[in-house]
């Protein structure tokens, strides 16, 4: 509920539609599906203000093509490559807080989680709602999250590890406000003095359980 699939939506959807130009690159949905579903999802916020249906038990990962454009000319020959591969993982928030229901969930989340933990960057969503419902208790929140992040990694982690260490992981980490609409005066260098005020240490715990 943090807005996780709000956001692939939101990343996909505006370059959609048929006002959206773009001399650069064009960004294309590898699984014509999934581009109608985020499409789709997007259309609803945009047109309606309905979220998503939150992501429960099951990962879904999107696969995107962005596709540079001129090709014809002679200074696009010499450029190093013509598309760019990303892979976006979303993945449910309950498999943080909650035990899997089976075998196969089980199996799944584990594939799962090393999968996000072999990707270039990592998103952390601070729940802004949530921080809202804190107002001058943030640290309560903060601290609550950094510690069901690690927890969550602690436990997986003979799993994840079952094949020896992970040499690949995200390279970059970053905490990011969701639903920053709530906080129309804020900008990054306020979320950043509030993160490091209320919960610098528990992000350096985080830090490394992750190393």
């Amino acid at each position: 509920g943090s807005g996780k699939t709000v956001l692939v939506s939101s990343f996909f959807g505006p370059t959609q539609e048929g006002s959206y130009k773009n001399d650069l690159w064009d960004l294309v949905a590898d699984d014509p599906g999934h581009g109608v579903r985020l499409y789709k999802n997007y259309l609803g916020m945009r047109a309606k203000a309905v979220a998503p249906l939150q992501t429960r038990f099951e990962a879904t990962t999107y696969y995107f093509s962005v596709k540079l454009k001129g090709g014809d000319n002679e200074a696009a020959k010499k450029r190093p490559f013509d598309v760019l591969r990303l892979a976006w993982h979303d993945y449910p928030g309950e498999w943080f807080e909650k035990e899997p229901s089976s075998a196969t969930e089980k199996d799944r989340r584990i594939d799962n989680f090393r999968s996000l933990l072999r990707s270039d960057v990592a998103l952390l969503l601070v729940d802004g709602q949530k921080l809202l419902d804190h107002r001058g208790e943030e640290h309560k929140y903060l601290k609550q999250l950094m510690f069901t992040f690690r927890q969550g990694l602690l436990q997986l982690k003979d799993d994840l590890l079952e094949n020896g260490p992970i040499v690949e992981f995200p390279r970059v980490w970053i905490l990011a406000l969701s639903k920053a609409d709530l906080f129309p005066d804020w900008d990054v260098d306020t979320f950043r003095d509030l993160i490091i005020l209320n919960a610098a240490e528990d992000v350096e715990r985080l830090r490394s359980t992750v190393a």
